[in-house]
């Protein structure tokens, strides 16, 4: 069976009602393909643990249904129309963590550079009513992360999710959105330039189809998405009834570190990571919080670049001039800019990061960087 094929039937297979990643993981290992599965009889169907008379039928209805073939064509023509692409679950390219999950998405639905969900990703999640000293927390950690060369996942929702996305792109680094709509859905819409920007350095991910709306029951099954594609789960503000504290009992379950930065015992926002910590949740202060608990040493801590950004006498002054003098011929991209200046990701995206701050350096469409005005 051909690639083309094997996923139109999986696309038109999850479009059966009440067939969930769990039933539709035990028809794989029953059947062997989706395909297999559309042709099964119910009698074979109903075999299966948790296959009832009625998922039986509406796979038989399906298997029958040429619009539904028609609209799983459909899907991947758009998908590939907007630059996007479908992973299977068992394929290479699916998300090796997420695929150890309880309930993997059987396709990721992802935009952007699949490539980055191949990094070792840490989430970092909370209110959307956060305080200012949440917002920034976020946005520091997003940073701090980003410079040490883990990637920053979170669900692109305002506050705290927003502020974290925003950080890991300060800082040189990726991040990865993970939606609970599809990719089509402009959610939220004051997030559009930030989604942009994960566009070019970064990837959106989904398990909806295209055309999904935001509906509350698709956040919860986001949130599991996000954890398990992380090492571990920061809650930054979190109330005591909220999906950030559900995202934490899913990375628990999964395996996966929590860590909960402490905050105002006076303010709702922190009771819940507050409790987190109770609960045994690795209190977490900053980033060095996090690189001991997962024994993170991809890359050497960063130290502080001088405000004059590598000025005459500090120690990254050579480094600096060398870029100053890479950049001068033109945009480049930052791969190439890397090769070329021979620097540690760490210590590149920590002199980009200060330049692009003091508004020397900025970055240009198709991740090209050029001094600014040339």
């Amino acid at each position: 069976m051909g690639a083309g094929r094997f996923l139109l039937d999986w696309l038109r297979l999850l479009r059966v009602p009440g067939l969930g990643p769990v039933l539709a993981g035990r028809l794989l290992d029953r059947f062997g393909d989706p395909g297999a599965v559309l042709a099964a009889s119910d009698r074979a169907l109903r075999q299966v643990e948790g296959v009832g008379p009625g998922v039986a039928g509406a796979v038989l209805r399906m298997a029958g249904d040429g619009e539904g073939a028609a609209r799983a064509a459909w899907e991947l023509d758009r998908l590939a129309a907007m630059g996007g692409e479908a992973l299977v679950w068992g394929s290479p390219a699916y998300p090796e963590l997420l695929a150890t999950i309880h309930d993997p998405p059987p396709v990721l639905f992802v935009q952007g550079d699949p490539a980055f969900l191949a990094s070792t990703m840490v989430a970092v999640v909370g209110s959307r009513q956060a305080s200012q000293g949440g917002l920034e927390m976020a946005r520091r950690l997003g940073t701090e992360l980003s410079l040490q060369g883990l990637v920053t996942v979170s669900g692109l929702a305002i506050g705290i999710d927003t502020a974290a996305h925003w950080g890991a792109l300060e800082g040189g680094g990726a991040t990865v959105a993970v939606l609970a709509t599809g990719l089509d859905q402009a959610y939220p819409v004051v997030n559009r330039r930030l989604r942009e920007k994960i566009l070019g350095r970064g990837c959106l991910v989904t398990e909806a189809f295209l055309g999904t709306p935001p509906v509350a029951n698709l956040f919860p099954r986001r949130n599991r998405i996000i954890s398990g594609l992380s090492r571990g789960v920061v809650v930054v503000e979190a109330a005591m009834k909220s999906g950030s504290l559900v995202t934490a009992r899913l990375a628990l379950e999964q395996g996966r570190e929590v860590f909960a930065v402490p905050g105002n015992v006076l303010d709702p926002r922190s009771r819940g990571v507050n409790q987190l910590i109770r609960d045994g949740a690795r209190l977490t202060e900053g980033v060095e919080d996090i690189l001991e608990e997962l024994s993170w040493t991809g890359i050497r801590h960063p130290q502080a670049v001088p405000a004059e950004a590598g000025g005459a006498g500090s120690p990254e002054s050579g480094a600096v001039a060398d870029l100053m003098a890479l950049l001068g011929e033109g945009p480049i991209e930052a791969d190439l800019l890397a090769r070329r200046s021979r620097l540690t990701v760490g210590e590149l995206s920590r002199i980009l990061l200060r330049l692009e701050m003091t508004g020397i350096v900025e970055r240009l469409p198709g991740n090209r960087l050029a001094l600014r005005g040339r």
